[in-house]
């Protein structure tokens, strides 16, 4: 969250401000002569000061760390909170202040000076609460458009690649009828059969549950341990007490694929692949055995990482050493 968008401002408005608040005074008072009018100014403005930098300073701490809509209760009570705490306080040294080392006129109806500090107090709040809705707005907007282009040019590339579904279903289903006494043949259809088909339906969709995710993912560990037989170990381990939980479509399927694309799997190198879920993140890690010529674009993680800073602020880790090449995946806490 930016901090800066009044600093260029501030030495104009703080003193703005702050020659209107000591006009109030001085209508207040009916103070006339020159020296008592230069000290309600400048009252004026040292409290305008004070009470701006410090609601401010509240305000922008208070965005950072519990951001409205991520914890909009927690801030709205916080902020009266600190505000009211911090205006009393500054107010009241002020005062004490003031009257130990100027010649003030005494307050006759401290209600005027209660209405004028609040008024700034509330002021200032709004103007800083503003200007924060106003730049989460245009974040969010941009975040929204950005999604909604990504969609479509997804769609479109699949559009481009798609072979009629209807045709290729049937086609598989026929296949499947040719070689019913082959149960390995018959079940490596039948899960490419799946894949297909969910890859389809989740075309669409932002975000699936962790639990279609995992049995899709499943399938596609079948159909590559069988292009793989016994050199691809994979480990599975997720409770189903995570599986309320959600993930961008086919994320997990792509960390997968790419532990096989860039890694070498033969009898003397088994490539292992663990998929773990652990508190509100998974986690895929394969030990690392590179495979010479094969460059990477990245661009399929840099894909997941922007659909991810759409719905969370939490980011996508990864760890690579010399022994094995690791990425966490938040899971994400949304309804579907």
């Amino acid at each position: 969250m930016k901090t800066s968008y009044f600093s260029k401002y501030l030495f104009l408005l703080i003193p703005l401000v702050g020659i209107v608040t000591g006009g109030i005074f001085l209508i207040s008072y009916g103070v006339k002569d020159a020296g008592t009018t230069f000290q309600l100014l400048l009252h004026g403005i040292v409290m305008t000061a004070g009470i701006w930098l410090g609601c401010m300073t509240i305000v922008i701490f208070l965005w950072n760390r519990f951001p409205w809509e991520q914890s909009p209760v927690r801030h709205l009570l916080l902020e009266i909170v600190l505000i009211l705490i911090y205006t009393i306080s500054f107010s009241g040294l002020l005062f004490l202040l003031e009257n130990k080392f100027w010649n003030l006129p005494k307050v006759e109806n401290i209600s005027i000076e209660i209405f004028t500090t609040l008024l700034i107090t509330y002021f200032i709040t709004a103007i800083h609460e503003s200007v924060f809705f106003y730049q989460q707005w245009k974040l969010n907007f941009s975040k929204s458009v950005k999604l909604e282009k990504d969609n479509i040019e997804a769609r479109y590339e699949a559009l481009r690649a798609q072979i009629n579904p209807h045709f290729l279903f049937n086609s598989l289903n026929s296949l499947t009828t040719m070689v019913e006494e082959n149960k390995a043949a018959v079940g490596y259809i039948r899960n490419l059969s799946d894949l297909l088909r969910y890859m389809l339906k989740s075309g669409e969709k932002e975000l699936v549950l962790l639990r279609d995710e995992i049995s899709i993912l499943e399938k596609y560990i079948s159909l590559q341990q069988m292009r793989f037989p016994g050199t691809l170990d994979i480990r599975v381990d997720v409770d189903e007490k995570y599986y309320h939980y959600a993930v961008p479509p086919l994320a997990l399927q792509m960390l997968v694929e790419n532990c096989l694309k860039h890694n070498i799997i033969s009898r003397d190198k088994h490539l292992k692949i663990a998929v773990v879920a652990d508190k509100e993140s998974i986690t895929v890690t394969n030990n690392l055995q590179r495979k010479t010529g094969v460059q990477s674009s990245g661009q399929g993680l840099k894909n997941l990482t922007g659909r991810y800073k759409f719905f969370t602020t939490r980011n996508i880790d990864i760890t690579e050493t010399d022994q094995f090449y690791k990425v966490t995946l938040p899971l994400l806490q949304v309804e579907l």
